[in-house]
């Protein structure tokens, strides 16, 4: 936020002579004012301080006195007053008298002579509300910092820091409605120094208010922005498959691992989308080059094992209902399907010594000792599972 000084006092002339003597002290104030904002502009607030208090004596009479109290420049250096000393006292009450001067002000300012000057008063109240803000952010007071930011943005109006601090304010008291406003009204703005990050943030915003269908149509529209940021590319593919678009999402998980071919994360969505469109052989391949780029990615391990196990489970149904079978030509299917689900073992235990506290992975190396009849370590498992209960 870049606030830039206006301060044209020296240029308003003085409103005719018959009130002359009355306008001493708008005149005093408005050259005390300028002296203060010429200091404190060369970076000596200290030295500037008693400019700015001589200034506040002399129009706190004019605004009262019967000759200036309906004068637009007296109000308006009344407004630079005050909204210069709540910046420095972080005075709420300072910052009150500013407000409603800049009020008064306009409604006096009919030829709009004082208008430059009131829009630098606007522009120090919008400085004021910013700061306010900053430190009820940094305090954790996160509502409060958006009712501030807010504040200073009918100052400052279309600021993207504001904009941008207001939306990040919202976001950390969960209140994704606002949050997904604010964001969204920086989308436009493509120079924004964190343009491309609330892009692609925004889908997650909308994911977190339970609208998927937004959250989708956004993730979408940061991969237009930025079709070459891997993270908008990931969290689209990610955004899909949470959807449940496996069909539609896989051309799009093809095209970034042409981009990417050792991303394991990409390898291992592959494998998921795959298997959701019953192909499994495919899911296999994906899982196991995923798996070749990280041996320790407990996912893949997993979901390469069940694929595995999946697989036969159908032979295992059409042997089960087939009653011409014999026993003995029964007993040897079971045998063939026992032989093909054998490479899943490695995953399975892999998975466990990965996460050895986890219940799920434990389950499903149980389930593979179940249907292998090795009761000696389904018994095993069954009790790691139960000290876990």
């Amino acid at each position: 936020m870049n606030i830039k000084s206006l301060l044209l006092l020296a240029a308003v002339a003085s409103a005719g002579t018959s009130v002359y003597a009355q306008k001493n002290n708008v005149n005093k104030a408005k050259t005390s004012i300028a002296k203060f904002e010429e200091l404190k502009g060369a970076g000596t607030p200290q030295l500037a301080l008693p400019n700015l208090k001589t200034a506040q004596e002399a129009i706190d009479l004019a605004v009262v006195h019967e000759k200036t109290k309906d004068n637009a420049e007296a109000w308006t250096i009344y407004s630079l007053v005050y909204a210069n000393l709540a910046n420095l006292d972080k005075s709420a009450d300072e910052a009150k008298k500013a407000e409603d001067a800049i009020v008064k002000a306009k409604e006096l300012d009919k030829d709009g002579a004082n208008k430059d000057n009131i829009r630098v008063s606007e522009q120090v109240l919008g400085q004021f509300n910013f700061n306010l803000g900053a430190e009820e952010y940094q305090g954790q007071k996160y509502k409060e910092a958006y009712d501030s930011f807010e504040k200073a943005l009918t100052y400052l109006p279309g600021d993207t820091t504001l904009i941008y601090y207001g939306g990040i304010s919202a976001l950390q008291s969960n209140d994704y409605a606002k949050a997904i406003a604010k964001y969204k009204e920086l989308i436009p703005s493509k120079e924004f120094s964190s343009h491309k990050q609330i892009v692609v943030d925004l889908p997650k915003l909308y994911l977190s208010a339970k609208d998927t269908a937004s959250a989708l149509d956004y993730a979408a529209k940061a991969v237009e922005m930025y079709p070459d940021d891997n993270a908008a590319a990931v969290q689209n593919i990610e955004f899909n498959l949470i959807a449940g678009r496996e069909k539609e999402i896989l051309a799009g998980i093809t095209a970034q691992l042409a981009k990417d071919p050792n991303n394991k994360s990409l390898n291992y969505y592959l494998g998921i989308a795959h298997s959701a469109n019953k192909n499994d052989a495919a899911a296999i391949e994906a899982y196991k080059k995923a798996l070749a780029v990280d041996p320790d990615y407990f996912e893949a391990n997993t979901n390469i094992a069940i694929t595995m196990m999946n697989g036969v489970r159908e032979k295992l149904n059409v042997l089960n209902n087939d009653r011409s079978l014999s026993q003995a030509k029964y007993n040897e299917g079971v045998a063939k399907i026992k032989e093909e689900i054998k490479p899943a073992l490695v995953y399975l235990t892999k998975a466990v010594q990965l996460q050895p506290k986890n219940i799920d992975a434990l389950t499903n190396l149980k389930n593979y000792y179940v249907f292998m009849q090795d009761e000696a370590k389904t018994t095993e498992i069954t009790a790691q599972i139960n000290a876990l209960n």
